[in-house]
């Protein structure tokens, strides 16, 4: 069956986010009648304004018959789907920049909620791409734009159908493959995280799979507790990912 070519993103950081990022084809914005004062509405009322999107004011009810019950906001617009990007464009950006490369790789992240929470971190922190398999793997949806707060609509995703083979090539153009893994011996805290990297995180069950897990160069573990269960995919990767930025910035420092 085609493709749709067109979805619904919801919520006013994803739909400001996607005005300011440039990177989605508009087709119509809605927008709540007796929510258009707010300043953060009004910022997509003006930026629509300015780049010819048409508007269209509808009554709150209106939101309930073009969307699942989700936290709209008041504010919707109908845009093209996510755009991947190739790989190739990922690795070009951290060869230019100036910073130290990080890569996220997500094998196997199925929820949303998670992945959307993993994007706005990665942005934040700095990574030059996120990497997600074709299979087994929840999609940069409406719903990862608003679990993200907008930030999809400025971080690059390449899709790809081998993550082993993927981290190979990785390793090729002089990355260092780390993997998260809840066993591993190495502590993220005595773990030389300053090179260029390819971090690794596993599905909310299961973990690395095996082979990829034999693909990477390390694996390191956030020390825990015993009392309690391991963390969740988003918060170990928030964390691995800031210790990274804390290293580095200490590197810089010396």
């Amino acid at each position: 069956m085609p493709t749709k070519r067109w979805e619904l993103l919801y919520g006013i950081h994803p739909v400001l986010e996607a005005l300011r990022a440039e990177r989605r084809r508009f087709k119509e914005i809605y927008v709540s009648r007796k929510r258009q004062v707010r300043k953060e509405i009004a910022d997509i009322i003006r930026i629509a304004e300015s780049k010819d999107i048409p508007l269209k004011y509808r009554d709150d009810t209106y939101f309930d018959t073009i969307l699942e019950p989700v936290v709209h906001q008041g504010v919707a617009a109908r845009v093209n789907r996510y755009p991947f990007v190739d790989l190739s464009l990922i690795s070009r950006k951290y060869r230019t920049d100036d910073a130290v490369p990080l890569i996220l790789v997500l094998d196997g992240v199925t929820d949303p909620q998670n992945l959307g929470s993993l994007i706005r971190t990665g942005l934040a922190a700095g990574v030059h791409g996120i990497v997600l398999p074709k299979n087994r793997s929840a999609s940069p949806t409406p719903a990862v734009s608003k679990a993200s707060a907008g930030a999809l609509e400025h971080i690059m995703i390449a899709r790809v159908a081998n993550i082993t083979l993927t981290l190979r090539q990785f390793k090729k153009e002089g990355l260092w493959i780390v993997g998260a893994d809840a066993n591993a011996e190495q502590s993220i805290y005595g773990a030389d995280l300053r090179v260029g990297l390819a971090l690794v995180l596993g599905g909310e069950e299961k973990g690395v799979r095996p082979l990829v897990k034999k693909t990477c160069d390390f694996l390191i573990s956030v020390p825990q507790q015993k009392i309690v269960s391991s963390l969740n995919v988003a918060i170990a990767g928030a964390v691995i990912m800031f210790e990274i930025v804390r290293q580095r910035k200490e590197n810089r420092a010396l």
